[in-house]
């Protein structure tokens, strides 16, 4: 390597693993020295061969979950039939990966001023739990609402965290809901139903001047973007992160 040239790929070993929220896998790697990234990126991961292959092969990207000043790497992801899902269930802790450079523009912006509405439907909460972990950690002046959509409390991946870290920072504020109570098993006093305007304009007192974060599935992500433009919102102040599932 030339003196002065970027480092493409890191070593990383894998510290733990464990399902955090219905078909969720959370898996936590060190952080390599001199990894930086900002809250929000994402990265690619190339996984050793366990024998499982499909056409999309060992190398896919996820979103770093955790915040830019942690020791570890945390990647969270739904749990499907790829390949690349069952190498990530078979990892054995302590094993080596590969991952790639920080890539992505979807990241909690420096300007403080303007109040921040974040979306997220399901595992699109990845990106958000890395910029509201660094904005608490931090103490940024950031002022963040998250409206977080899932079928059910089961699958709500760091919701517990993240209504813990919006209980000791007054700026952050965290709307949870749920779609298909039906299927749960637990009892639920929060809202119900899918995120509308209603919703986004009893639950945040800026909404109209706010900036717009989007993430999730890509379905999800065209519908609420519509939505946002319903209620006059600029498309210039709209931010979108779609996630797929594979």
């Amino acid at each position: 390597m030339e003196k002065g040239e970027e480092v493409m790929d890191y070593d990383t070993k894998l510290i733990d693993r464990k399902i955090i929220a219905e078909d969720t896998l959370a898996l936590s790697f060190e952080k390599p020295e001199g990894y930086e990234f900002q809250a929000g990126q994402y990265c690619f991961l190339n996984l050793p061969d366990k024998g499982f292959q499909d056409k999309r092969g060992l190398r896919r990207h996820l979103t770093i979950a955790s915040s830019p000043l942690e020791k570890e790497l945390l990647f969270a992801t739904r749990i499907t039939g790829s390949a690349f899902k069952k190498t990530l269930k078979e990892l054995s802790t302590g094993e080596t990966i590969t991952i790639e450079k920080p890539l992505g523009k979807f990241t909690l912006p420096e300007d403080t001023s303007t109040p921040l509405v974040f979306i997220a439907g399901g595992i699109g909460i990845t990106p958000f739990s890395s910029m509201i972990r660094y904005a608490s950690d931090v103490r940024t002046k950031h002022t963040i609402t998250l409206f977080y959509s899932n079928r059910k409390p089961e699958a709500a991946a760091f919701l517990g965290e993240l209504e813990h870290i919006a209980d000791i920072n007054d700026n952050i504020h965290i709307i949870p809901t749920m779609t298909n109570m039906d299927a749960s098993a637990r009892q639920w006093d929060g809202l119900i139903g899918r995120i509308n305007p209603s919703m986004i304009k009893d639950n945040s007192q800026e909404w109209d001047r706010a900036d717009y974060y989007i993430a999730g599935p890509p379905k999800m992500v065209d519908g609420i973007r519509d939505v946002i433009l319903e209620m006059h919102i600029s498309k210039e102040r709209i931010h979108i992160e779609k996630l797929t599932g594979y």
